[in-house]
Order: C-alpha cells, then structure tokens, then sequence
C-alpha cells in the first residue's frame, strides 16, 4: 500500500513548487506549458512527463469542468471544481481559486490516477501567507486507515523535502473534525483531513503568520 500512495509525495512537492511559482509571480498562476511545471507541451495541448524514467502521454486541462486527464492504463482523473465548494470562497479575505494546472503533473504518475478519480487544486496567496495543496476524491473501495496514514507521510515527505524535513506532527481538532498536523524544519504546516460523507482526503500545506492553511482547514464543510 505505500508504494502504491507514493504519489502523494510527488504531488505535494509538485504543489509546492508551482505554489511559491504563483507567489513570485505575484498571484498570476503560470501556464502548464510554462516549462517550470516540467511538462512539454506537444500541438493540440497533449503534453508528456516524465515519472521514474518512462515518459507518460498526458492531457493539459482545459478551461471546461471535468476535462479528463488520461494515462496509458486507461484510467482518469477529472478536474472536479465542485469539489472546491468543500472550503469558503475566500479565507481572510483572500480569494481561493484553483490552480487547474497541477493536474497535468499529478496524473504523471499512475498511482495516483489509481487512486483519486476527481480532484480540486485550492490555492490562496496574499504577500507572504500562503495556502495551496489538493481535495482527492477517492475511488470506491480506496481508503483504509493505513491507506490515509500512508498518504500522509508520503505527502508529509514531498512538501517538507524544501524545507528541512519533518519535524513534529500533531492532531488538532479543526471545525470540529480531526486534523493532522506537520511541522516542517522551515516553518511550514501541512494539514490533513478526511471526510468521510464526501469520501475526500484534503491536504494542504500553509507559510506565512496568518496560517491560511490552518484556517481554511477550520472552515472545512461536508
């Protein structure tokens, strides 16, 4: 099973990245053709990735509610931004949009089209606070208690690899439902929670003193 939740690692360092990208950028998401995001954009928005040294024919999502993104074992993920309704709109008066193009890098690995068969990309940037990370709906059957701890050292692993490593977790009850906590060495927070009516995991990673993670994760609906 952990093998098999690895790409939560992948994804979470891959959030990172494009995240402080958005940051820099000074709130302008960059294009999934933009070369950072290490995807190679071929004609008519096909795109190929690189995972564990195969390359992967992917889908760069367009601007329409669940464009599937397929890999070669004929599964899919589809961009659900109904999912985003899960958080507020806003969190301390910053907007919370999706960055739709971190998709085309998450399903670069199969094991996580395995797993998650729609998922939502949140992201909240304001000066130096910042919240990003993924809501996963889980295919049927998926999750276990193992599976979701699995998932969060595998996460846990990826965001923290910038930043020091991990060095406490903890369990925090946040909007009245329990919520898993990691300290990074740099100061970054990552959050964790499932629930269990929408079968979705949420994680997010949180910098900055306003901790818009955390916030977002106390304002956590279903």
């Amino acid at each position: 099973m952990r093998r098999r939740l690895l790409p939560a690692r992948r994804v979470a360092s891959t959030l990172l990245a494009a995240a402080f990208l958005v940051a820099a950028c000074g709130g302008a998401a960059p294009s999934a053709s933009s070369g950072s995001s290490g995807l190679s954009t071929a004609p008519g928005g096909s795109a190929s990735a690189s995972s564990g040294g195969a390359s992967l024919p992917v889908v760069v999502p367009s601007s329409a509610p669940g464009t599937p993104i397929t890999v070669p074992s004929g599964a899919t993920t589809v961009l659900d931004p109904s999912l985003m309704a899960l958080l507020p709109s806003t969190v301390a008066g910053v907007a919370v949009t999706q960055e739709a193009g971190s998709l085309a890098e998450a399903v670069a690995d199969q094991a996580f089209v395995a797993s998650v068969d729609r998922a939502a990309f949140p992201l909240a940037v304001s000066g130096s606070d910042l919240a990003s990370g993924v809501i996963a709906h889980l295919r049927a059957g998926i999750y276990s208690d193992k599976m979701f701890s699995d998932w969060r050292a595998s996460y846990d692993e990826g965001a923290c690899a910038s930043s020091s490593g991990v060095v406490a977790h903890a369990q925090k009850t946040l909007g009245g439902r329990t919520t898993y906590v990691t300290t990074c060495g740099g100061g970054l927070r990552v959050y964790h929670a499932y629930v269990p009516s929408q079968g979705v995991i949420v994680s997010l990673f949180s910098t900055g003193p306003a901790d818009l993670g955390g916030q977002l994760m106390g304002q956590l609906g279903g």
